[in-house]
């Protein structure tokens, strides 16, 4: 549905919601930090991108790498690569616990990486000059215009367009002083959101390989 679709959708569920009682801009307001919040919520926008490290450089600013950059998408296949390498997600305090010294190691081929903000650190300096790749989920793109539809108007997405039907309730209610309509509309958003997410965590998932253990 387009922003239009979904304003008059609304309306027609609730019509003692005139635009003498919330007005169209008013309801588009709401429709965009809906759009915001459900994609955040559900990270269900989702890129990644490559970019060549320099050598001795240990950390790098997301925001300036990655468009609309909100975070990392740890699901399997995601994270952060290196050289086509998967590095494994610490913190910092992992790092002190293993090593104090991490800081100040000299540059080599880094094993482990974190975020903090929005850097991106790994556990040592590179030494090369080698693919970076990481997994990011999105900030969705602005719905700020009638002919088009929500969550980065990405057509596998279109199932939940109704989720925003449920946040206007919500918002609405609440902004005409029904204050328990509006925690029933709140609840069922956050319902539908979680629901949103695990459909979505379905196609991320895939089957999971088990081998027998090595000996050394």
């Amino acid at each position: 549905m387009t922003r239009s679709d979904l304003r008059e959708r609304f309306r027609t569920e609730n019509p003692e919601v005139t635009e003498r009682v919330i007005t169209d801009a008013l309801l588009n307001d709401f429709l965009f930090d809906g759009d915001k919040e459900t994609c955040a919520m559900t990270r269900c926008v989702v890129g990644d991108t490559e970019w060549t490290s320099v050598e001795d450089d240990q950390y790098w600013d997301l925001t300036q790498k990655i468009d609309n950059f909100f975070d990392i998408d740890e699901y399997p296949g995601g994270g952060v690569a290196y050289d086509d390498d998967r590095l494994e997600k610490t913190t910092i305090a992992q790092l002190d616990e293993e090593s104090s010294a991490w800081r100040t190691r000299s540059s080599g081929t880094p094993k482990k990486y974190f975020r903090r903000g929005q850097y991106l650190w790994f556990d040592r300096p590179v030494d090369d000059a080698l693919t970076i790749q990481v997994y990011a989920v999105l900030i969705s793109d602005d719905f700020d215009n009638d002919t088009i539809m929500p969550f980065n108007q990405l057509p596998y997405l279109e199932p939940f367009h109704g989720g925003l039907i449920k946040y206007l309730q919500w918002r609405v209610k609440a902004k005409i002083g029904k204050t328990e309509e509006a925690k029933t509309a709140k609840q069922e958003w956050l319902d539908f959101v979680a629901w949103m997410k695990k459909e979505l965590g379905g196609g991320k998932y895939g089957i999971i390989s088990l081998r027998p253990y090595d000996k050394v």
